[in-house]
């Protein structure tokens, strides 16, 4: 969105010609109206006058011409015409004059021009309501750093705006919080962070030409979601999750896991992958709707104990996760559970009424990249503005901002994909470096294994493709 916003200083030269009269020498203020702007030029004017056989006494009128200036204003493809009127001067004539003298004098002036200054506006679709609103402050923490930085970046050219809408972690809700943003002029859409209400929302952005970089959506089906290349995302897919997943449970100890999933586009899709890679057969597989009200956690919990299962690979988001995990301890279960991203941040401990339950979770998430001065300065820049220690997918969130917006710095004619595509080649961010493919995926770097110990949390040790599980 272009708006005039502000002024620019710049320096404009002037050439104004005058006229030598007489031996008698006059200065005169000429102030021109230009549409935004007022131009002052300044002339010291001497007339001189030829008057072929004039007679002493006689009043003659001269037509002094006018005068046009161009004004080239700096750093602006601008060029502004000024018309400076003619005159009339009444002379009286003493004596015969020979002929007329021109002299071209220059005057600098300083002119408050004003220029515009493009206002972009940034969508964040983020849960600020649902099962993993515990983690929403972290995604605005770190947006808001992100937005800081780029209008310190851009002053005087662009105006950055965030402007954020509820997901709810729903697919309706979403797809209804989508078309909010883009009703409010938004060039490009942050989110959503659960893959079900990315892949809602996208149905409704790509069909209005308006982009999505997803900050934490990691279920393989937005791989080959229907998004017409609208559809990007800074995290790695969950066919990759469930691979580190299985080393993390072999290190557990797990030989005859259960699986407890939710049945949307997250949950299943990572409970299916596990349950794929896993070497043997999984002691039990159970799906439920993570909607409150929906599932009963006891019983979701008997199902593991009446298994016999000596492991619960717990595919959830924080609130349910959480009333599992007390239903689990409740009925006396005290082996390993371990679980993804939806649970591997310090805040996940809030969903607790019995946080004693917590302790000893093991917990896989997309793992930041090397260090690098986008990420030493991030997380300096988010520690200052008080983000949350310890919370996920915070450097996703600023990378997915800043990616965006140097797509659309780098293409002021609006074709934000296919600068999104350019920009996100190699591009080193605070979570990683990344590079998009052919269906806008990244391949990451790998997975940190964090634990509860206590309600103490810590990611002490790492998963990658290439080296496995770190010890």
């Amino acid at each position: 969105m272009r708006t005039p916003f502000s002024f620019r200083w710049v320096v404009v030269a002037v050439s104004a010609a005058m006229l030598l009269v007489l031996a008698a020498a006059c200065g005169e203020t000429k102030t021109i109206e230009v549409p935004g702007e007022t131009v002052v030029v300044e002339k010291e004017v001497i007339k001189t006058v030829e008057v072929s056989g004039g007679t002493k006494g006689v009043i003659k009128k001269v037509e002094v011409p006018g005068e046009t200036v161009t004004v080239q204003v700096p750093g602006e493809t601008v060029v502004k015409t000024i018309e400076v009127p003619g005159e009339t001067v009444v002379v009286e004539v003493e004596k015969e004059v020979l002929k007329v003298v021109e002299v071209v004098k220059e005057v600098v002036k300083i002119v408050e021009v004003p220029v515009e200054k493009e206002v972009v506006r940034i969508g964040l679709l983020t849960p600020q309501t649902g099962p993993i609103a515990q983690y929403a402050p972290g995604f605005a923490d770190a947006a808001k750093v992100a937005i800081a930085e780029l209008n310190v970046t851009h002053e005087g050219d662009f105006e950055f705006e965030l402007i954020v809408a509820d997901s709810g972690c729903d697919a309706t809700h979403a797809a209804t919080a989508a078309q909010t943003l883009i009703d409010s002029g938004v060039s490009v859409i942050i989110g959503a962070a659960c893959s079900g209400a990315t892949l809602s929302a996208i149905t409704v952005a790509a069909a209005a030409g308006v982009p999505m970089v997803s900050y934490a959506s990691t279920s393989p089906a937005v791989t080959t979601a229907d998004d017409n290349g609208y559809l990007f995302r800074v995290v790695p897919s969950d066919s990759q999750q469930a691979v580190a997943l299985v080393a993390v449970a072999s290190a557990a100890g797990a030989i005859n896991p259960a699986v407890l999933y939710m049945t949307n586009d997250y949950g299943a899709g990572l409970g299916d992958n596990f349950a794929a890679n896993w070497s043997g057969d999984v002691c039990t597989q159970v799906g439920y709707d993570p909607t409150e009200g929906s599932y009963d956690a006891s019983t979701l919990a008997q199902s593991v104990v009446d298994g016999g299962c000596d492991s619960v690979l717990l595919m959830s988001y924080a609130t349910d996760g959480a009333a599992i995990m007390e239903a689990l301890s409740a009925q006396g279960f005290t082996s390993s559970i371990i679980g993804a991203d939806g649970l591997a941040d310090a805040a996940f401990t809030a969903s607790f009424t019995d946080v004693a339950a917590v302790d000893g979770l093991l917990a896989t998430r997309p793992r930041p990249g090397e260090a690098s001065s986008a990420k030493t300065n991030f997380e300096s820049a988010y520690a200052a503005a008080g983000g949350a220690d310890g919370a996920i997918y915070t450097g996703e969130t600023y990378d997915a901002i800043k990616i965006a917006a140097a797509a659309i710095v780098s293409d002021p004619d609006g074709y934000v994909v296919a600068a999104l595509k350019k920009i996100g080649v190699n591009y080193v961010g605070a979570s990683g470096t990344h590079t998009f493919d052919a269906a806008g995926d990244v391949l990451g770097t790998g997975y940190e294994v964090c634990q509860f110990d206590g309600i103490s949390f810590s990611c002490p040790r790492i998963w990658t493709a290439d080296g496995g599980l770190t010890q």
